[in-house]
């Protein structure tokens, strides 16, 4: 071989390696940059252990209703878990069990499918139900409301 071909050679494998390298480079910086650093995730951390309090789950029964659709052909079948405040207990929602299902198939006959069949519209089902629930029990009882069924058809 002679020395021009072995220049030529030698700078193509240099201009390869110079390419591998700047993409391991920049992949790694994409990588790090991604990684929090391990003081802000231990504080992070720290903050949400603090702030996460779970209140007592209370499941309720199926739920089917018609719906408020023209032609009344779209029924809603569902089942909800009511998350308690802290301070508050299931055997206090035992008791009031037959007003709180009476709100609630009160509430859902009256909303049309194309309402509730949003994200946006199960958000303000699921607020309207709060509202009256803890109007009725006269105390901030009920701090969410999660849907674990919710068919429309």
């Amino acid at each position: 071989m002679n020395k021009k071909a072995i220049a030529i050679v030698a700078s193509i494998a240099f201009v390869f390696m110079a390419l591998v390298g700047g993409g391991f480079y920049m992949m790694w910086m994409k990588i790090a940059s991604l990684q929090p650093p391990e003081e802000i995730a231990e504080e992070e951390m720290e903050e949400e252990t603090e702030t996460v309090v779970i209140g007592e789950m209370f499941p309720l029964d199926t739920f089917v209703v018609n719906l408020a659709d023209p032609k009344g052909k779209r029924y809603l079948r569902t089942t909800m878990q009511l998350e308690l405040t802290p301070e508050q207990t299931v055997e206090t929602l035992e008791q009031r069990l037959p007003q709180i299902r009476d709100i609630i198939l009160t509430v859902l006959p009256t909303k049309q499918s194309q309402e509730i069949r949003t994200v946006d519209g199960k958000t303000v089902l699921r607020k309207e139900i709060m509202f009256r629930l803890n109007d009725l029990l006269k105390v901030e009882s009920v701090a969410n409301i999660y849907f674990t069924e919710f068919v429309i058809q």
